[in-house]
């Protein structure tokens, strides 16, 4: 009898989650801080994310914690996760880290002087990130420095890396860089303004990226400007690309954007709020994006007309991610790791997320392997 009745209440909360409608809410997780940092998902659909208090959350697809690691500084970059489930990420201390899936130490690494920003994973699970103190790291995914590159100003703009290994990064001195494999300058253009926006590749090439003079750029494979679109406020938020090569951003104007390839407008929505998210494509021609107003918006990218709004009622900040079954997960200053159900996984075109996938790997996808789909809770 004892078996009939837990049987029937696991039926009744797994009915109960499949009648969820997209914008209804899951589950969240509070942590012990506000959340900044971008969620990503590994192999076996858990995610990570860093919060203002200095620890490196593990939370599974049903919303258990699964473990915490303490890296004695606020993360305000997000993790990304290698081919095995490596979880990388630095704190701002000066240390980055390796974690494995577990939630144990593989190794760590203590930058000579500064913190080190945002992390990409290339080919073989070579890492890539900026820091703090103007030097770009490349690094094996053993924890030996290859190469380092320096630059003129702050690595908060996380890197791209394109089909050929090149890698793109912004600075706050105000320049686009592109390097190549080995760490040798490929190009560096210059823009209007501080860049901490982080790239995002077209299919062609092109690289977006935004300014704090209120521009999103467009700079061809060679760094060539092709045209840069004004708004009424700075671009932090980094753009996301869709199969028509349709760029999407937010920009402190209180505005997401959508224009077409060659930089015209196609159509704009007001939000009550800064927009400092990237936002994320899903299959079904939706783009999410959160907003300092405390909402949540899944917006129709063909009439650029709200689907749906989610109230968190506290400021968005963290961009979100999207789960191969469509659950959408992003964090906020409230302190949650929230899920909401989507209709659809990410979109399949150039780069529909932050740092271009689920893991965050900042990779073009003709480098990206998908991992094979997941069984248990993430396959709903």
């Amino acid at each position: 009898m004892r078996r009939q009745w837990v049987l029937a209440l696991l039926l009744l909360f797994a009915g109960c989650w499949a009648l969820a409608k997209p914008g209804e809410e899951l589950w969240h997780w509070t942590a012990r801080a506000g959340i900044v940092a971008s969620p990503a998902i590994g192999p076996d659909g858990t995610i990570y994310f860093g919060a203002d208090d200095g620890y490196l959350y593990a939370v599974s697809s049903s919303g258990s914690n699964r473990w915490i690691f303490p890296m004695y500084q606020y993360l305000e970059a997000s993790p990304a996760v290698g081919e095995d489930g490596t979880i990388y990420a630095g704190s701002q201390f000066g240390v980055f880290y390796a974690v494995a899936p577990n939630g144990t130490a593989k190794w760590e690494f203590t930058l000579n002087t500064g913190g080190p920003g945002p992390v990409a994973v290339g080919p073989d699970d070579m890492i890539y990130f900026g820091s703090s103190s103007g030097q770009f790291y490349a690094m094996s995914a053993d924890g030996l420095a290859r190469w380092t590159f320096p630059f003129g100003g702050n690595g908060f703009s996380s890197p791209a890396i394109s089909r050929d290994g090149a890698i793109f990064f912004g600075s706050l001195d105000s320049n686009i860089y592109a390097l190549n494999p080995d760490g040798s300058l490929r190009w560096r253009t210059s823009v209007g303004s501080l860049v901490v926006s982080s790239p995002a590749l077209g299919a062609d090439g092109t690289v977006y990226v935004g300014s704090l003079d209120g521009k999103l750029y467009a700079l061809d494979s060679s760094g060539r400007k092709e045209w840069a679109f004004q708004t009424g406020g700075y671009v932090v938020s980094s753009p996301v690309v869709d199969e028509q090569e349709t760029i999407y951003f937010g920009s402190y104007d209180h505005k997401l954007y959508a224009l077409n390839r060659d930089g015209i407008l196609r159509w704009e929505f007001a939000t009550g709020g800064i927009v400092a998210t990237a936002p994320a494509l899903a299959a079904d021609r939706t783009v999410y994006a959160g907003s300092d107003d405390g909402n949540f918006y899944a917006i129709n990218t063909a009439t650029g007309r709200p689907r749906w709004i989610f109230r968190v009622g506290d400021v968005i900040h963290s961009s979100p991610v999207i789960a191969r079954n469509g659950t959408i997960y992003f964090g906020a200053g409230d302190r949650n790791l929230w899920a909401l159900q989507g209709a659809a996984g990410s979109a399949r075109s150039p780069w529909p997320v932050y740092r271009q996938n689920e893991r965050h790997t900042g990779r073009a996808p003709a480098l990206h392997r998908h991992f094979p789909e997941e069984r248990g809770a993430d396959s709903r």
